[in-house]
């Protein structure tokens, strides 16, 4: 396996819970990342003398290419031109398949991506592998990804550095690759674009260990994190920044502020930040900050809730919804984007109108309605999470298809050695 990291950001999580659901199916493992979080000797990093220095050194000058054309988003930006790794050494370290996930920012460029020659799969953690450098861009009939970058920049570049990233995977990838998305929304986007439209896609979900996210006593859960018992909680986690637009933030708080009238026994947790932030306005429910918390209090926090609401603009496969309902916890998000794979309208949660406050304080508010319709959702919550997101179900998705691509390369039938 090959990422950025093995737990840092949405990406590193998902790469280190497939390692660990592969590892528990008996794969022969070994993952090769820039950010080492776990002692485990499997799992390699670069080392030797000024190591860390070189890799800060390819993460800045990674970032230069956005700066000098003056992009207004860089902090979603990554041109792919810095490389930990060459392709040689890759093919050298004598996998069977080669598992890619978050190639960014220093970590793997574009053209040592395409010189690979190890049978290679690559699981789109956002939108990166078919856009001109963007994690995450329009998704619209207009988008430029769809186009190949033909129509002007809508934004005042000095330099049209997404056209120029798009440029450089049109050259350097000649052979099609197996893509794995994890949505629905991810995997039509791939095959919409000129530059994936012809690669194979499969769906297969991100896991989630049901085992340690399972539902617990909700009373326990809430003494634990200092929250009240006989309130309706609606509780949010968000690691990201609170006015990052596409996380939806602004919409979540605008249906709270809505929904008080209609329930006024309704208390709030926001589960990632210590404190409001300055434009925090009045009339709002009582608000519980409990700050950033390891995976043992996210998953009181899931438990505390009586719904944990995600209010994503756009997302592929966020792991705070199948976390939530593999907890037994019902989740209310609008049905856009990657989220309809993950919460099925009124059956584990709620699906509200895409952008519309009105519709996401309804969807809170029908899940808080009646305690028997709460815990019929949440029973039939976990019981997908386990069929379809478990390390077991999971793990097997992922073997059934390395195998089907190692006998596509007439590799003589074993257990699949995996650098992922």
């Amino acid at each position: 396996m090959l990422g950025h990291s093995n737990g840092g950001g949405g990406a590193g999580r998902a790469a280190a819970r497939l390692f660990s659901a592969l590892d528990g199916a008996g794969a022969d493992l070994r993952m090769h990342v820039d950010f080492k979080d776990v002692d485990d000797p499997r799992v390699i990093a670069n080392a030797g003398p000024l190591a860390e220095q070189r890799r800060s050194a390819r993460i800045h000058a990674d970032e230069i290419p956005a700066v000098l054309a003056g992009h207004p988003h860089p902090e979603l930006f990554s041109p792919g031109r810095q490389s930990a790794l060459t392709a040689r050494r890759i093919d050298a370290m004598g996998a069977d398949i080669v598992d890619v996930h978050w190639t960014n920012f220093g970590y793997l460029s574009v053209e040592q991506l395409g010189r690979i020659t190890t049978p290679l799969v690559w699981h789109m953690h956002d939108m990166w592998a078919f856009t001109g450098g963007e994690n995450y861009t329009d998704d619209g009939p207009d988008a430029r990804w769809r186009t190949g970058y033909a129509a002007a920049s809508p934004y005042p570049l000095r330099w049209d550095v997404e056209r120029w990233v798009y440029s450089r995977k049109v050259k350097n990838w000649r052979t099609p690759r197996q893509l794995i998305a994890s949505s629905t929304w991810m995997a039509r986007m791939a095959q919409e674009s000129p530059l994936t439209g012809d690669w194979r896609v499969t769906m297969i979900p991100n896991p989630v260990d049901t085992v340690t996210y399972s539902p617990g006593d909700q009373a326990r859960a809430r003494a634990s994190l200092g929250l009240p018992a006989g309130v309706a909680l609606v509780v949010t986690l968000l690691p990201t920044h609170l006015d990052d637009p596409r996380k939806g933030f602004d919409l979540l708080r605008d249906a709270i502020q809505r929904l008080r009238a209609q329930r006024p026994d309704i208390e709030f947790a926001v589960v990632g930040h210590e404190h409001p932030p300055q434009d925090w306005p009045h009339g709002m429910p009582t608000t519980h900050w409990l700050g950033r918390r390891d995976d043992a209090g996210c998953i009181d926090a899931y438990r505390a809730a009586d719904v944990v609401v995600v209010p994503s603009r756009q997302d592929n496969s966020p792991q705070t919804a199948t976390e939530a309902l593999s907890c037994g916890t019902p989740v209310v998000a609008f049905g856009a984007t990657g989220l309809p794979d993950f919460i099925q309208h009124q059956h584990t949660g709620y699906l509200a109108e895409p952008e519309d406050p009105q519709s996401l304080a309804a969807g809170i508010a029908w899940v808080l309605e009646q305690p028997e319709r709460r815990s019929s959702l949440g029973h039939a919550a976990r019981e997908r999470a386990v069929a379809e997101w478990s390390f077991p179900a999971v793990a097997a998705a992922h073997l059934d298809l390395y195998a089907e691509i190692l006998s596509n390369h007439k590799t003589p039938n074993k257990a699949p050695k995996v650098i992922s």
